[in-house]
């Protein structure tokens, strides 16, 4: 009987374990928004947006108002040190798949909002939304 109580209480605790590191995992990644809801997320003022791609690659074309943070350079992680981390900022790049990794790094160093850009400005364009050159 102690064995099975033992099992019981390792197997509760093991599930409380597994639902609470879920948890964690949802609530530590960055927001993914669509276009539209990104278009609208940028008219706001208090929002910052960012453009993670190189800069060479930002020369193709970006979205009005954007700074740039090249998440591929060696200094990323030094870069969004310097920045508030009680702001928003609403990231993308060209497909989405940068902007996870950086979106998961910035929320892993205290950022409480970050919003990505579902698709990156690939979506962006393909929706005819405006580039500036």
């Amino acid at each position: 009987m102690k064995n099975y109580l033992k099992s019981a209480i390792l197997s509760f605790f093991l599930l409380a374990l597994a639902f609470y590191s879920q948890a964690q995992t949802a609530q530590d990644s960055a927001k993914v928004v669509s276009v539209d809801k990104f278009e609208k997320l940028i008219s706001k003022k208090k929002n910052t947006l960012l453009d993670i791609r190189t800069p060479e690659e930002m020369k193709e074309g970006y979205i009005s108002g954007a700074g740039n943070l090249d998440f591929l350079a060696e200094d990323f992680s030094e870069k969004i040190e310097t920045l508030d981390k009680s702001k928003t900022y609403l990231l993308y790049c060209r497909s989405g798949k940068r902007t996870a990794k950086a979106g998961a790094a910035m929320k892993a160093a205290g950022f409480k909002h970050v919003i990505m850009l579902d698709g990156g400005i690939t979506a962006w364009k393909n929706e005819g939304k405006p580039i500036k050159d």
